[in-house]
């Protein structure tokens, strides 16, 4: 089948059990391999949404199997909001308030929907961009989409209604550093409007940082933007020991993490033309301030590590302790108390949970390393799976650990 054909079948589908969801507020960054620490590219999403309880989960597509990061609460799974296939293409989004289409007025948002569509029939960031195209109009869209691909592939598509415009991060006039970073505005749209203009100065710095001390990872976005309280405006980090308020208490407004935030994910691609199978999907569910990351790759199919998998509760082990954690950062609920946050909270949640991400991570790292140079490995992945479940901590007792 061709793959017009395909998008649309996907779409009509997807659009027939569309309904309207709360409006996200995201921050991100599409890294080709020339700026990172490994050569790998890296897709990553810091997601600020209406919607607390996410999870990871695996689905066969029109053509290719993925991974995604789906909302728990929405049995129709009809929408994606970052994520991987078996081909090594992955996508994520930010919403965008300053291209003003005018379906919206009449239509819901379809970013999910068409992220979702998208993952069961692209392999490349070309593909992506001929699905962009081949879409019904008007395409009921206000959004920027990241993707990157197994071939060295990496783009931002600012898309609307009637028209897209493409962001190569290869092309060294747009991204002379190797990077684009978007929050919820587009640079095609209307100069001024939209949202999330100092969160995106605070990751433009953060990352600028990170880029020229050669440290570009997942490990380093999940340890540095994704829990950093860094305020461009005021030239301020509520973490340092010079910065954090004596009361222990700030205002949330700017901070890249935020109480909206629901999850911060990392798609680490591979260096063009190697195995797709080695892609893998780092995933911070919850409050990312409050949690910590876990990996899962799409060749394992709905062998996903427990902590970030939905369970007999409906919701994802790792998501119920950083809800748990971040009811301690945001403890009051009246009147406009539900703005200010505990910074001290904050501190010991990160150095709480710190020690394992770190574990997580190398051990991740190691299957990653592996499926890279000897092939796709599942007992390497059961091994992971089940370490990382022995590992993580007891809900209860942790939320006792940080007072």
């Amino acid at each position: 089948m061709k793959l017009r054909n395909l998008i649309t079948t996907a779409m009509a589908v997807a659009l027939a059990i569309t309904s309207i969801m709360p409006a996200e507020a995201c921050t991100s960054a599409v890294i080709s391999g020339r700026a990172t620490k490994s050569g790998r590219p890296l897709l990553w999403k810091h997601r600020d949404t209406g919607t607390e309880w996410n999870h990871i989960e695996h689905f066969k597509g029109e053509k290719y199997a993925f991974q995604a990061l789906v909302n728990s609460k929405d049995e129709s799974r009809k929408e994606a909001w970052a994520g991987a296939n078996e081909k090594g293409f992955a996508i994520m989004n930010t919403a965008s308030y300053n291209m003003k289409p005018d379906s919206l007025k009449y239509l819901p948002e379809n970013e999910g929907v068409v992220m979702k569509a998208a993952l069961g029939v692209c392999a490349t960031v070309d593909e992506f961009e001929e699905f962009i195209k081949n879409m019904p109009l008007p395409r009921a869209l206000e959004t920027n989409f990241g993707v990157i691909d197994a071939e060295g592939g990496a783009a931002y598509f600012e898309v609307w209604d009637y028209g897209y415009t493409k962001f190569d991060v290869n092309d060294v006039a747009l991204a002379p550093n190797g990077y684009i970073i978007r929050s919820n505005y587009s640079f095609s749209g209307v100069q001024d409007d939209g949202m999330g203009y100092i969160r995106y100065q605070n990751a433009e710095y953060l990352i600028h940082r990170g880029y020229a001390a050669g440290e570009l990872s997942a490990e380093w976005i999940f340890a540095n933007p994704s829990r950093s309280f860094f305020n461009a405006i005021l030239d301020s980090d509520l973490m340092t020991e010079g910065g954090r308020p004596e009361s222990g208490w700030a205002i949330d407004q700017d901070y890249i993490p935020r109480k909206s935030s629901s999850a911060s994910v990392v798609v680490e691609g591979v260096v063009a033309g190697s195995n797709p199978d080695a892609t893998t999907i780092w995933t911070v569910l919850g409050y990312p301030p409050c949690s910590y990351a876990v990996a899962s790759w799409v060749k394992a199919g709905d062998k996903i590590a427990a902590p970030i998998a939905v369970d007999s509760e409906g919701t994802a082990p790792v998501n119920r302790m950083a809800v748990a954690l971040k009811r301690k950062v945001f403890p009051v609920t009246r009147g406009n108390g539900s703005k200010y946050m505990r910074t001290d909270v904050i501190a010991k949640a990160i150095d709480a949970l710190r020690p394992y991400e770190q574990q997580s991570i190398a051990t991740a790292a190691e299957v990653r390393d592996a499926i890279a140079k000897e092939g796709f490995s599942m007992k390497k992945i059961e091994a992971y799976n089940n370490a990382v479940k022995t590992m993580m901590p007891d809900e209860k007792w942790i939320v006792l650990q940080v007072k």
